[in-house]
């Protein structure tokens, strides 16, 4: 039988280390807009990307997405991997938020300070995870698991067998070591027996995460913890006075590139009301959305940084009547992926 967890006194040390299913755990504070740093690996022969994203705490479809022209199962000795491992908060920074584009869980305590970030498996595209707002209500430890009608029929189907009616905790339960039950009907932020479904549309629409992961964070959020599901394909944020875009594209939302560049330009202009006059680079975010890596991309900068750079560029003019060639553009970063 499941046991309810009461008792939440439990620290967690969450370690930096490139360990299984490393946690993530950030300082944060309501100015930042982007935590984490973007990190490259040099691949083994027996690695895949797979094996990559669970090790490093990324699900499949982040590392596949950062990484185009990779081969997921045989990335082969000695290539570099990008491991998508900064991210650009979303515009919710309150409770549990669950970015389904982004296939991510985020974690914002109520003390502040810090955020904490999973990668999650989420409802695929015939049983969708909803878009809610709800809390947690109740967190379970070993939890027995009790197929619903819906799922049981098609099992049936599919197999031409019944399916049991209930699972008991062990390898065949499907909910893993631990779960969250949601103030929302038959709805659950669990783990999983099937670890390579993280970052994938592979639940009925339950959020599941690596074992490690809901081992934490079953102890992480209280109760009546605020939950909310949401859709954000574009993320926008601001990282000293450079402004990225983060892009997670689905086919099934059948946005143009057009319609994609007008919703970037309108978030910028909302980012303008809070910070001042921001240049974009047109063409950065059309190459952005060319090519949607799923990591912060650089598109812009704060107009008063322009505007010192260019007068730094003018008296140099001015001291060296040779001087015709800018070597290096106002709007160009070290760390910009194209």
């Amino acid at each position: 039988m499941a046991r309810s967890l009461t008792t939440l006194g439990i620290s967690v040390i969450l370690s930096a280390a490139t360990s299984l299913s490393t946690a993530k755990e950030f300082s944060w504070s309501q100015q930042h807009d982007i935590i984490g740093e973007k990190r490259v690996v040099t691949t083994k022969y027996e690695d895949t990307l797979s094996d990559l994203g669970e090790s490093n705490n990324i699900g499949f479809n982040e590392i596949v997405t950062a990484n185009p022209g990779v081969d997921a199962w045989l990335p082969g000795e000695g290539n570099k991997v990008i491991v998508p491992s900064e991210y650009i908060l979303p515009s919710i920074r309150e409770g549990v938020v669950i970015n389904l584009h982004e296939y991510r869980l985020y974690y914002f305590p109520k003390e502040g300070g810090k955020v904490i970030t999973y990668p999650v498996g989420i409802g695929t595209q015939k049983t969708p995870s909803p878009l809610v707002e709800t809390t947690v209500e109740l967190k379970l430890e070993k939890p027995n698991w009790y197929p619903p009608a819906s799922v049981r029929a098609e099992y049936l189907k599919e197999n031409g067998k019944e399916m049991a009616r209930m699972f008991p905790p062990g390898p065949e339960n499907p909910l893993g070591p631990y779960a969250i039950k949601l103030d929302l009907p038959g709805y659950f932020l669990h783990g999983t027996n099937k670890a390579f479904g993280i970052g994938t549309k592979v639940s009925h629409g339950c959020i599941r995460l690596y074992n490690d992961d809901i081992s934490k964070l079953v102890f992480q959020v209280p109760n009546k913890t605020p939950v909310r599901f949401i859709k954000e394909p574009i993320k926008l944020g601001m990282k000293g006075d450079n402004l990225y875009v983060e892009l997670h594209l689905d086919d099934a939302d059948n946005i143009s590139d057009k319609k994609m560049v007008q919703k970037v330009i309108q978030q910028t202009i909302r980012l303008e009301k809070r910070l001042g006059a921001i240049d974009l680079d047109i063409y950065a975010i059309e190459n952005a959305i060319k090519n949607p890596l799923g990591i912060p991309q650089h598109i812009g900068v704060k107009a008063s940084t322009i505007s010192n750079a260019n007068n730094v560029v003018a008296q140099k003019k001015a001291g060296n009547k040779k001087a015709d060639v800018i070597a290096v553009s106002p709007l160009s970063t070290p760390d910009t992926i194209n």
